[in-house]
C-alpha cells in the first residue's frame, strides 16, 4: 500500500506529459528518430526501440501471430510524410499516421491511421480514413534492436526499412518530382543542335597555404554542347566535360521552367542525381532556330553564354 509521503512525492511527475516524462527517465525502449528528404519530400519515423534481450524467434512469440503490433515500442510508432507519397504503390496523403503491421504466418498487412495518440496496446479498429497495403519481407541476420533506417534512395524516392530479429521489412516509397522532364517538341525544335559554350571563370575559393592540396579541378573555358531531343526530353553532351576528376557532369537534362527556359539536371549511368535549381539556362523568344543561350545564377549573372554551330 502506498504511503500519503510517496503519493504526494510522485504526483507531480504523474502531471508531467508523456514526452517530458520520457526525458526524465531511462526506458527499456528508447525513442529514436530517422529521417529522410527526397526532392523536397521529407519522411519521418519517430519511434522506441525494443530490444530482444535474449529472446529469438520474436515474431510468432512475443508479437503473436494474428496480433496488430506497432513495429515498435511503448507509444505507437509514428509516420511523417510532408507531401502526398506513395508507398508499396498505396497512395499516402501529406500527414502524420500511427503505424501498425497484421502480423501473420503469410501475408503481413500495414495500417496507417491517423489517430497519433495511441499507445502500443491500443491497435485502432478498421474504421474510415485508413491506408492499408500489404507489405515484403524477408529473412535477415539477427538484429538485436528493432532499427528503422533508409538503406537506399535515389532520384525518385527511397527504401524505408524495419528489422527486428530476422525479420526485414523494406518500403519503397515514391515520392511527387519537383520537376517536369519532357519538353514540347515544337519548343525542342527551336533548341536542339550544336553549340559552342564559353564559361566564365569562377572565383578562387580561399585556400590554406599551410596545406599542401592537389590542384583543383576547373572546369575548362569553352566547350561543345550538344543538344538532342529524346523520349520527350532534351538531353545533353557536354565535349569535354565540366569536370574530369568526377563523373556525372558529361551528360545533361534540360528542365522546362518557363518560355525558353530551363534547369539544368545531372544524370549519372542514365539516371537523374541532381537537378541544379539554382542555374538557368535561357534560349530566348523567337520562332526559328535558337541562335544561342546564356547561363544565368538567381542575381541574373551570366556565367556562360552558348553560340550554335553550323
Amino acid at each position: 500500500m502506498r504511503t500519503v509521503a510517496s503519493i504526494v512525492v510522485l504526483a507531480p511527475f504523474a502531471l508531467l506529459p508523456p514526452t517530458a516524462a520520457a526525458e526524465c527517465q531511462l526506458l527499456a525502449s528508447e525513442p529514436a528518430i530517422v529521417s529522410q528528404t527526397v526532392d523536397g519530400t521529407k519522411v519521418t519515423v519517430t519511434y522506441h526501440r525494443p530490444r530482444a534481450r535474449g529472446r529469438t524467434g520474436v515474431f510468432g512469440s512475443t508479437v503473436k501471430w494474428g496480433e496488430t503490433w506497432t513495429p515498435g515500442a511503448n507509444a505507437s510508432t509514428k509516420l511523417a510524410v510532408s507531401k502526398d507519397v506513395t508507398i508499396e504503390g498505396q497512395q499516402v496523403p501529406k500527414g502524420t499516421y500511427s503505424v501498425w503491421i497484421a502480423v501473420a504466418r503469410d501475408k503481413w498487412e500495414m495500417l496507417l491511421d491517423r489517430d497519433t495518440t495511441l499507445f502500443h496496446t491500443q491497435a485502432p479498429k478498421h474504421r474510415a480514413g485508413q491506408v492499408r497495403f500489404n507489405v515484403p519481407r524477408e529473412k535477415r541476420q539477427f538484429m538485436e534492436t528493432l532499427t528503422w533506417w533508409v538503406p537506399e534512395m535515389n532520384a525518385t524516392g527511397m527504401t524505408l526499412a524495419m528489422q527486428w530479429d530476422t525479420v526485414y521489412v523494406p518500403l519503397r516509397i515514391t515520392v511527387p518530382p519537383s520537376y517536369t522532364r519532357t519538353t514540347d517538341p515544337d519548343v525542342a525544335r527551336r533548341i536542339v543542335g550544336k553549340y559552342r559554350l564559353r564559361l566564365e571563370p569562377m572565383p578562387e575559393p580561399p585556400r590554406d597555404t599551410t596545406l599542401h592540396e592537389p590542384p583543383e579541378d576547373k572546369p575548362p573555358g569553352e566547350v561543345t554542347f550538344t543538344i538532342q531531343h529524346e523520349g520527350g526530353e532534351l538531353r545533353a553532351v557536354m565535349d569535354p566535360p565540366m569536370y574530369s576528376s568526377e563523373p556525372g557532369y558529361r551528360d545533361w537534362l534540360l528542365l522546362p521552367r518557363g518560355a525558353g527556359m530551363f534547369r539544368l539536371g545531372r544524370l549519372q549511368q542514365g539516371e537523374l542525381v541532381e537537378v541544379m535549381d539554382f542555374v538557368t539556362v535561357e534560349f530566348g523568344s523567337g520562332g526559328g532556330p535558337a541562335p544561342g543561350f546564356e547561363v544565368r545564377l538567381p542575381n541574373d549573372t551570366v556565367i556562360g553564354k552558348g553560340t550554335r554551330l553550323p
